[in-house]
């Protein structure tokens, strides 16, 4: 049977492909998965007729690779091809020498020690376990701790605490943010403006409004990822309603000129919503002085517990509730605060605000080390996106004639951890919108995002390098081979 990783795994590969999973998919699925428990190899067409009675057209015609999508699935390698899917590298690491390097704080992060003791303490009963909505001691108490958390996040930002709306992550924020101003507009509709790379809570959110009858303008990025001024100037209609541009993208780390945008939006007296959850604890942002109306955070990207995110909202700006009942977070957001979190994600704020500095000018180190390496060992690489106008924490690298799917798994063998904006895993050939929009060449070049964190060291990107060479070469199409 299979596991609930490979369940969660094969449900994530079902949204990205757009593929609907039916009993025939799982009857292949589970066949295959038992297959290479026993066998260490994964079934034949011919296998897997015989014992689901699921032929190889079928295969074909319901997966997105036919069974190389089968075996990526359920995490059986591929050890041959006969579509865009490459073998991984075979590379052995010495068990004196293996290590986990965790390049993907993009993605997420772990709970940071100085903040898991928040989160321990709630869940021990320490910081009481009242309802913040109610009128007891106890429920006082939680109301007090959730005050607290609001004060230290509205203090890294210059807000007004009763500016900060607490959500269940950035994703929620977002579709608060733009939603909420949207359908202040539902009778009349109007033009909403957002960019090509924005995160899919945005763009989902967006399209979504397009269907209700909203018209959308999708605003392209330059060379370098970044959005400029002039391209939202021009952007702009009579019946405008909002703009919704992001200030660190999450795939390559380019910082947007998010003051000047909010200049002109202030000037025009348009709401600006900015996603600020990659940006959050890593460059300065004050909404009031930027003309920032509404800004999405997450605690997940800053060392705090997932399930946790942050809106802040302009206090002369209204917005429509999404959620309606019980009238929490100043009846912006009802539903019982998650107070633990909420602790957890105030101290992780305050922290990463405090180590801001100190932490950028550390990473700046490590990336221009890992570059200088990358230099010397992976010749005809690209870097996606500004170098100039970027925070070090990310590096969205093109590889040549590589597979970015397969280069990820390869990684994970050796105990390398990254994300991929598409790969083969997925058994989806689209590439990443936000790659594409910069006008790489995504059928020759697989990009891979490394992004750096607390715990990274010289001495993670030393033990990358030493394989990553190896490894290259071994997935490389034959044409772009030594």
């Amino acid at each position: 049977m299979l596991n609930n990783y490979t369940k969660t795994y094969i449900n994530q590969m079902s949204r990205r492909t757009g593929i609907y999973i039916t009993e025939l998919h799982l009857r292949v699925l589970e066949y295959a998965h038992s297959y290479y428990e026993a066998n260490k190899v994964g079934p034949l067409y011919d296998n897997i007729e015989k014992n689901t009675g699921v032929t190889k057209n079928d295969i074909d015609e319901i997966f997105p690779h036919g069974i190389n999508s089968v075996y990526t699935w359920v995490g059986i390698p591929i050890h041959s091809i006969d579509d865009s899917c490459k073998p991984i590298a075979d590379i052995e690491v010495p068990e004196n020498e293996a290590r986990d390097v965790y390049f993907d704080h993009n993605g997420t992060t772990y709970i940071r020690d100085e903040v898991k003791k928040y989160l321990v303490e709630y869940s021990n009963g320490n910081y009481g376990y009242g309802n913040p909505s109610s009128s007891t001691f106890l429920g006082k108490k939680a109301f007090e701790h959730v005050t607290t958390a609001r004060k230290e996040i509205a203090s890294c930002m210059g807000a007004d605490p009763s500016e900060i709306t607490f959500t269940a992550s950035g994703s929620e924020a977002n579709n608060l943010a733009i939603k909420g101003i949207a359908f202040k507009y539902h009778e009349t509709k109007g033009h909403i403006i957002t960019t090509q790379i924005e995160h899919s809570s945005i763009t989902e959110s967006v399209q979504f409004l397009g269907m209700l009858g909203y018209d959308v303008t999708f605003i392209d990025v330059d060379n370098n990822g970044r959005i400029t001024v002039d391209a939202v100037k021009d952007a702009l209609r009579y019946d405008t309603l909002l703009v919704a541009a992001m200030a660190v993208n999450n795939e390559i780390g380019t910082i947007n000129p998010i003051a000047e945008i909010g200049e002109v939006c202030r000037l025009a007296e348009i709401p600006f919503i900015v996603d600020a959850i990659q940006a959050f604890g890593k460059i300065e942002l004050n909404p009031k002085e930027m003309g920032i109306s509404l800004m999405s955070i997450s605690g997940h990207k800053l060392y705090a517990p997932k399930g946790i995110g942050a809106l802040y909202i302009d206090k002369m700006l209204s917005i429509v509730p999404l959620v309606h009942g019980g009238g929490q977070e100043f009846n912006r957001r009802s539903g019982t605060e998650n107070v633990g979190h909420i602790i957890s994600f105030g101290k992780a704020a305050k922290i990463a605000h405090k180590e801001m500095d100190s932490e950028y000018k550390r990473l700046t180190k490590i990336r221009d080390y890992f570059l200088e390496q990358l230099k010397e060992k992976v010749p005809g690489h690209i870097v996606n996106g500004s170098m100039e106008e970027r925070v070090p924490h990310n590096l969205n690298i093109g590889f040549p004639g590589i597979d970015s799917g397969t280069l990820l798994i390869s990684l994970n063998k050796i105990g390398v951890y990254v994300s991929s904006g598409s790969s083969c895993s997925s058994g989806s050939k689209e590439g990443s919108p936000i790659i594409k929009a910069l006008g790489v060449d995504t059928e020759y070049y697989g990009t891979i995002r490394f992004s750096f964190g607390q715990k990274t060291t010289k001495e993670d990107v030393d033990y990358l390098f030493k394989y990553l060479p190896d490894i290259l070469e071994q997935i490389k199409d034959d044409k772009d081979k030594k």
